[in-house]
């Protein structure tokens, strides 16, 4: 009996939810205070005392409407909270004020990240699905310090906002062998618009095995680069901070999942 055109979608599933743990490592860099005053930029690690790796959990979803499958909705979401401790050993300056040597230095640093993206599959046979689509991203991004000098306390706020970024995606899933499948996802894009610059690629290349029919496990490798700025002239949605957030974490994702 000969499979119609379509038939051989059916080898890709129709829904899915994964969980998994991600183990990350961090380069960030923080900068504090500018549009006509000074600033000053820390990295995050070294300067202020947040953790270089971190571990927490992802979740992901999944589900392709319609009986071609080529249609796909996929989500994502990560947290990414820390906070951390230092002792100054350089003189900086904030908003025209100078903090001295041996300040210390209580920081916040909370990165979140959601993604919902939908992509239509160009190609797709028994082996191998190849998607384009668009995506958007909100990344909730909560920043700060608290900086103690001779018995004065003061508070540098870099940020508190939710962020709103739209992205390019690209999916690609191929069968290795029998149950076992290499799966990949980029999302990417930049943006300069009225005093507000933001930049962002996250990728994901995981292998995946599954043994049973409604069940798999993984073992990826993941990474993400973002470097938003903003003045206070800008009017982009939700950048309403002055400075500057980049961020590259990647690390190993171990997640298992579950399909319909």
């Amino acid at each position: 009996m000969s499979l119609s055109p379509e038939s051989p979608a059916l080898l890709w599933e129709k829904g899915s939810l994964k969980l998994g743990g991600f183990v990350s490592t961090f380069n960030s860099e923080l900068t504090f205070g500018r549009s006509g005053g000074s600033s000053a930029t820390f990295n995050a690690e070294d300067r202020l005392g947040l953790d270089s790796s971190l571990t927490v959990i992802r979740v992901e979803a999944l589900y392709r409407p319609g009986s071609s499958l080529r249609h796909q909705i996929d989500f994502t979401y990560g947290g990414f909270h820390r906070n951390g401790h230092a002792s100054i050993s350089e003189e900086f300056t904030i908003d025209d004020t100078t903090y001295p040597v041996g300040a210390e230095i209580n920081s916040l640093f909370n990165f979140d990240v959601i993604r919902a993206t939908y992509s239509y599959a160009l190609v797709q046979n028994e082996r191998l699905r190849l998607a384009l689509g668009l995506g958007a991203y909100l990344l909730p991004v909560e920043y700060a310090l608290e900086i103690q000098t001779a018995g004065n306390r003061a508070v540098a706020e870099g940020a508190d906002i939710t962020l709103p970024l739209p992205s390019l995606g690209f999916r690609a899933e191929f069968q290795l062998i029998s149950k076992l499948f290499l799966n990949l996802s980029v999302d990417g894009m930049y943006l300069e618009i009225n005093e507000f610059t933001g930049g962002l690629l996250d990728g994901t290349l995981a292998l995946e095995y599954r043994p049973w029919k409604h069940v798999g496990f993984g073992l990826g490798y993941s990474g993400m680069l973002v470097d938003i700025e903003a003045d206070k002239d800008s009017d982009y949605p939700g950048a309403d901070f002055v400075g500057q957030v980049r961020v590259d974490y990647n690390g190993l994702l171990l997640y298992g999942k579950v399909m319909f």
